[in-house]
Order: structure tokens, then C-alpha cells, then sequence
């Protein structure tokens, strides 16, 4: 048994590198983001912006590495990884990593600067083939072999015979040695075949083989969770009060186990099992029903329902968002906040927890009131949001009281949610927003005011269009403000547009164009002949950005735009 010669470890002003823990960690995230790397590759089988995603983060890992190590030398044994004699990777599962290299003579591997750039998606991609193909035509020694890596040294042993002599550089072939002369072995006999038994006076015909193979292959790849499952319903229903509470135990037990695997379909055909147990008319003990309302219970904490999400992130384009609906569908009321907080801060999953979230509150619209008062603005966010959907008039009030938070999205989502309502007391709220100190938030009031036609609004407007702010902001807050003023006063505003217009000072001044622009726009907003009078008037005005003004509000205002 030989191995290939690696250079002694560099060490650096005679410092140890295992004896610093913040390098043993850092040494220890990148071996274990490798794995995770390779477990990622293997689901994505290469290609997806999930795994761009994390390879990215492991050579940005790397790259922080290198400001510790000067390289970074690893040992591989059957079931773990080792750095400086202690492990930084260890598996109880025969599949991982470790076992991968082990199994293939793979001894120690040697990382240099630049393997994280030049060769991190190559290595990559080798370790999944062999991890996929399986096959005794390719070893993971002969791929890593054929390929000329810059930043990667390996050490290996010849795990098939002890007479092969392995070269010094990683990157050459190997080459055999000749054995020592033997005896020669008299030849192996011949393996046990079907055909050894074709005579025996009970032995299977081919239709009988045929069937025995379709059995084990059913065997091998029947679902022993569905099978667990439905034992596990057989005991509940037959069994007394005792058997029962320990059966339910059990399922509450096995609930985030499934939902942390993924499993999203099991874990609502559990649900669904236990609800029809529970309504199917059997009469169950009082400690049965409460274990049944304590697992119920269990799925309104968020521990469980961040678990949840993490799994469906985790297993992004493969989601079933069937599965997902249908196991939303058991949540119970107290499951709400979270879910909304969930749904507000999650990416795939975020359509069907805020269907839940919508499912819940609408029956229960006091809850939902009282969440958008919430402190976390993650939660009042997506609470503000849903009274707007379901258009839960009474809470006017808890909408109006959120436009004082410090939050501009926040006070945002109040503003759609508020013009979603369509009540007086909706319409004074966002009256009040017309001077918020956010720019985004004045602008979404006062449009909204404009689609509510709440005429109320049209003295602050006017005022708004002869104070100083607004000669101040940027246009897209004066064409709101002009147009949102020219729907609310009608033909009782063409004279305040006409003088910002038209109109000049004592010392035959006029307005600046952007504001001359503007009252234009108002004025297209307004279907009555003193307003068309009015934009006449300046159809040719000499500034570019007013006459084009012009002649677009009298498309509106005649009807043909």
C-alpha cells in the first residue's frame, strides 16, 4: 500500500493552527459546507439557483479561510474528517462525504488558495458523478486523476491490491508494480445461478421468477412512513384510552420529524386522520381528547411553523404547494400570528401560508384587529394587509392608529388597506396622511383620496398647492397632489389651476414650468369647458414641458386621449 507525497504543512511565525478556535471553526464551516454543498448538488442534480447560491457562500467561506491558513490540510477516515488530528466532520449515516472519499482510497486532501475560484464547481461536480453513477467502471480516483487541479492535493492508498505503487504529484496516473511470482490459484468456481436449480422438483418457473421480482421491487421501494402511518391509525382506532393517548403521542412526535423532512403530504394525511377519528362519532376518553387538542395545539407555536418554512424553502422548485394547502388547512386559530409573520418574511412558501393566515382571520376578524396592532411590524404588516382583502370595515379605527407608527411600509400597507375599505372613516384616516413626513406615504394618500373622490379633502389639498413643500418636491408628489386636487374640486378648482397656469404676478412673473406642468394636469381632470378655456390658453406656450402638458390634458378633457 502506497500513498503520493503532499509538502509538510506551512505553519507561520511558529503558530500551531489547531490550537486557534476561531481558525477550528472556521476550518470547520467549510468542510461541513462542503457536504452540504455535495448533499445540495445531488437534490438539484446541478443546476439551480439554490445551489449557486450556496457554492457562492462556501468560496466566500473559503476565501475568509485563507486569511487564517495558508492552506488547509484534511485526513479522511470511514465516517469523519480531521484537521489537526481532532474532527471537524463527523456522519452516523454510511452515505456521506467522509465515506465517499474513504471508500476509494482517498486519504487526505490539501486545499490551497485559488481552489475556491478556479476549482471548487469541478470537485463539485466529480463527487456527485460517483456519488450517482455507482459504477465499478469509474472510481473517484481515476476522475480526479484526469483532470489538472490547481488548488487541490490529494494523498491515496491503493485499496484493491497492496502491489500498486501510486505516484508522487496527485495529478499523474497511476501505475501498477509487478507482483511477487506466486503459485498460480487454481481458477474460482463458478457462481450459484438459477440454472443449478431447474431440475429441483419445486423450483419457480420463469412467470413465477417474473412475479417474485415484481415483489421485491415493491419491497424495496414501498414508503415505510405510509406503512408506519397506517399501522399506527389501525392501533388508534381498536385500541383502549391508554394505547390511545401513547398512540398520539407518538404522532406528535412524529409530526415535526415530518415536517422537517419534507414530508408535507404525510403530515396532512395525519391531520386529516386524527380529525375524522376525533368527529367520526367514537367515543374517546377525556385524556384522549386532550392529547388530541394538545398535538393540535402544537402547530400554532412558532417553533413549529418556522420548522415549516424551512423545509418548504429548503425544497424550493420540487414544492407541492397542494400538500402544502392541504396541511395548512389544520391550523389551528392561535397558529395566525405566526403564520403572518411567516408569510410576510418567507419566499416560496409565502402564497399559501398567507392563504392560511387569510383562512383563519376571516373567522376570526377580532384577532386579526388586534394584530395589526402588533409590535413586530412584520405581523401588523401582513395582519393591515388582510383587512384590506377581506374588508373588515369595523377596523377603520386599528388602521387609522397604525399610520402613526414609525414604519413607512408599514403605514404604506395601512394606505392600500384603508382605500380596500371604502368608508368615511377610512377616507378621514388618509386625509390625515396627506402630510406624512414620508414621501412615498403622502403620495399613496392623496391617490387614494382621488379614487375615493372624497370631496372632503379638497381644502387640505388646496392649501397643500399653495404652500411651500410642494414647491419643494419632486414631480411625481406634484402631479399627485395637482391631479388628486383637480378630481376632488371639480369645475369649483379651474380658477386656482387657471391663476398657477396662466396667471403672472404683480411683477409679471409666472410660476416655474414643472408647477405650470402640473396645474395642467389638474386641470385635465376636470370634464367642464372653463377647464378646457383654461388649457387652451397656453396650448402655445413657449416652455416645452407645459405646452406637452397642455395638450395632453385636453385629450382627457375632450375625450380623446
Amino acid at each position: 500500500m502506497s500513498e503520493t507525497t503532499l509538502p509538510p504543512p506551512v505553519q507561520t511565525d511558529g503558530a500551531d493552527p489547531g490550537a486557534d478556535p476561531a481558525a477550528r471553526a472556521a476550518v470547520q464551516e467549510v468542510v461541513r459546507g462542503l457536504a452540504k454543498a455535495l448533499r445540495t448538488h445531488l437534490l438539484y442534480e446541478g443546476a439551480s439557483p439554490a445551489l449557486d447560491r450556496f457554492v457562492e457562500w462556501l468560496r466566500e467561506r473559503m476565501g475568509a479561510l485563507w486569511e487564517r491558513l495558508p492552506h488547509l490540510t484534511v485526513q479522511v477516515e470511514e465516517r469523519e474528517i480531521l484537521w489537526e488530528g481532532a474532527p471537524v466532520f463527523v456522519a452516523e449515516e454510511r452515505e456521506n462525504l467522509a465515506f465517499l472519499l474513504y471508500k476509494d482510497g482517498v486519504r487526505e486532501l490539501s486545499f490551497a488558495p485559488g481552489f475556491e475560484d478556479g476549482d471548487l464547481g469541478a470537485f463539485l461536480d466529480v463527487l456527485a458523478h460517483i456519488q450517482r453513477v455507482r459504477s465499478d467502471e469509474e472510481d473517484l480516483l481515476t476522475l480526479l486523476w484526469e483532470r489538472d487541479w490547481r488548488g487541490l492535493r490529494y494523498r491515496y492508498v491503493e485499496v484493491l491490491t497492496e502491489s500498486a505503487t501510486l505516484p508522487e504529484e496527485s495529478g499523474a496516473a497511476p501505475q501498477r508494480v509487478p507482483a511477487p511470482a506466486q503459485e498460480p490459484e487454481p481458477p474460482p468456481s463458478a457462481g450459484i445461478t438459477t440454472e443449478d436449480f431447474a431440475e429441483s422438483l419445486y423450483f419457480l418457473d420463469q412467470g413465477e421468477l417474473r412475479r417474485l421480482e415484481a415483489e421485491l421491487r415493491r419491497e424495496m421501494h414501498r414508503d415505510l412512513w405510509t406503512d408506519v402511518l397506517n399501522g399506527l391509525f389501525d392501533r388508534l382506532e381498536d385500541g383502549g384510552g391508554e394505547r390511545q393517548e401513547r398512540i398520539i403521542g407518538i404522532l406528535a412526535d412524529l409530526l415535526p420529524t415530518l415536517l422537517g423532512a419534507g414530508r408535507l403530504e404525510l403530515a396532512a394525511r395525519l391531520l386529516g386522520e386524527l380529525v375524522r377519528i376525533a368527529t367520526g362519532g367514537q367515543k374517546l376518553s377525556a385524556g384522549v381528547m386532550r392529547a388530541l387538542r394538545g398535538l393540535f395545539e402544537q402547530l400554532g407555536r412558532p417553533e413549529t411553523i418556522a420548522e415549516l418554512v424551512r423545509s418548504v424553502e429548503e425544497t424550493g422548485d420540487a414544492l407541492h404547494t397542494e400538500h402544502l394547502g392541504a396541511l395548512l388547512a389544520f391550523f389551528p386559530p392561535a397558529s395566525l400570528r405566526p403564520l403572518l409573520r411567516a408569510g410576510e418574511t418567507s419566499g416560496a412558501a409565502r402564497q399559501a401560508l398567507l392563504q392560511a393566515a387569510e383562512r383563519l382571520a376571516a373567522a376570526n376578524p377580532a384577532a386579526l384587529r388586534a394584530l395589526a396592532g402588533d409590535e413586530d411590524a412584520a405581523v401588523a404588516a401582513g395582519a393591515v394587509r388582510l383587512i384590506g382583502r377581506l374588508k373588515v370595515a369595523d377596523a377603520a379605527p386599528d388602521l387609522g392608529g397604525v399610520l402613526a407608527r414609525p414604519e413607512p411600509a408599514l403605514r404604506l400597507a395601512a394606505i392600500e388597506a384603508l382605500q380596500e375599505l371604502r368608508s368615511p372613516v377610512a377616507s378621514g384616516a388618509l386625509q390625515r396622511a396627506i402630510d406624512d413626513d414620508d414621501r412615498d406615504v403622502r403620495v399613496a394618500a392623496v391617490r387614494a383620496l382621488a379614487a375615493l373622490r372624497y370631496t372632503p379633502a379638497r381644502a387640505a389639498l388646496e392649501a397643500a398647492l399653495d404652500g411651500k413643500r410642494l414647491r419643494e418636491a419632486d414631480l411625481t408628489e406634484r402631479i399627485a397632489f395637482f391631479e388628486a386636487f383637480g378630481a376632488l374640486a371639480g369645475a369649483d378648482g379651474v380658477a386656482l389651476l387657471d391663476r398657477i397656469l396662466n396667471g403672472k404676478t404683480w411683477l409679471g412673473r409666472r410660476e416655474s414650468g414643472e408647477m405650470r406642468a402640473c396645474a395642467a394636469r389638474g386641470l385635465g381632470r376636470i370634464h367642464h369647458p372653463s377647464a378646457e378655456k383654461a388649457l387652451n390658453a397656453s396650448l402655445q406656450d413657449p416652455e416645452p414641458v407645459v405646452k406637452a402638458a397642455v395638450t395632453q390634458a385636453l385629450r382627457t378633457v375632450r375625450g380623446t386621449a
